[in-house]
């Protein structure tokens, strides 16, 4: 017998006793993660190409800089959002959901007003809303609420972005929650 086949003889009786008492063995659970771990690098790789598809289907005027911050943003796990100048939501990164209780599905259409509430500060509403009349990048601390009515501190950076011809298309934010 290869040392492989016992190997193998052996991973299966573990599994077999191991399912039968209703926990997992080792190399069960190691591969487990291992499968979870590919199926969330193929998930971000697709929010990567869906995130090129939106900058070459509006022509967004972006260096390569600005781009590959973006990128990063994603691949670190940043909430971002898509609005178009009325501030209507068109899209969601994956993460929206995790910080927010709110599918993309659910937010699009809407407004991030969705996100505010009776404590969220309007002075800061108000500046951030002035920038964007601007067409200026803004950076504020929001207090934000989630769908099942929980609050959280909401650090945003909002940028304005222009297609090739210079004119202003959408605003893309940059989102992450505040931990303590």
């Amino acid at each position: 017998m290869h040392i492989s086949e016992s190997y193998a003889e052996l991973v299966n009786r573990v599994y077999s006793r191991s399912r039968q008492e209703g926990s997992r063995s080792y190399p069960v659970a190691c591969y487990e993660i291992f499968m979870l771990t590919q199926a969330q690098e193929r998930a971000n790789r697709k929010e990567m190409a869906l995130f090129e598809q939106l900058s070459e289907i509006f022509d967004w005027d972006l260096s390569r800089r600005q781009r590959n911050a973006y990128r990063n943003k994603l691949n670190q796990g940043f909430t971002l959002v898509l609005t178009d100048l009325s501030k209507t939501i068109l899209w969601t990164s994956r993460s929206f959901l995790t910080m927010t209780g709110y599918s993309s599905s659910e937010a699009i259409g809407h407004t991030p007003k969705l996100l505010q509430g009776p404590d969220t500060d309007s002075a800061t509403m108000l500046r951030v809303r002035d920038s964007l009349r601007r067409a200026s990048s803004v950076k504020a601390d929001l207090l934000n609420y989630r769908k099942n009515g929980e609050s959280y501190i909401c650090r945003v950076q909002i940028d304005p972005l222009y297609d090739k011809q210079g004119e202003l298309t959408h605003f893309l934010a940059i989102e992450s929650e505040v931990i303590d």
